[in-house]
């Protein structure tokens, strides 16, 4: 049998493999710490979004007008149903083609009734809904 030195084809496919997995397992391994890194400061813009929407609506009620419907193109803010405010949502959740963003509030009245059938006014109940590329608050 002749003594030869090198690799075969085998060995040289092998050894690709090997490296191929190690990459691939330090890629997702960076992309992971990306992940954890960037999805905090979505979630706080989201946050500060929502207040500043709530923040809106409390002083539209509070001073019985407002910039409320300048923001969110209502000329009835509070009026029972869904209004949307997407023009609100800060620039992270515009990002990519056909993001999937919204952020609203919907508005519902409640009846208050107590037990001596006495008048009691309505109260409006507002829930606010946000979506930033996908992800619900």
């Amino acid at each position: 049998m002749l003594n030869k030195k090198g690799y075969t084809i085998v060995e040289g496919i092998i050894a690709m493999l090997l490296v191929a997995i190690m990459v691939g397992a330090i890629f997702s391994a960076l992309m992971a710490s990306r992940r954890a890194i960037v999805e905090p400061s979505y979630r706080e813009e989201m946050m500060y979004t929502v207040e500043s929407l709530a923040n809106s609506i409390k002083n539209y009620v509070d001073t019985n007008g407002g910039d409320l419907e300048s923001l969110c193109g209502s000329t009835t803010p509070l009026s029972n149903g869904e209004h949307d405010c997407s023009e609100l949502l800060p620039d992270v959740c515009r990002t990519g083609e056909g993001y999937n963003s919204s952020l609203t509030y919907t508005v519902s009245g409640l009846t208050a009734s107590d037990n001596t059938g006495a008048y009691t006014p309505a109260v409006n109940q507002v829930k606010i809904n946000i979506v930033c590329n996908g992800e619900v608050l």
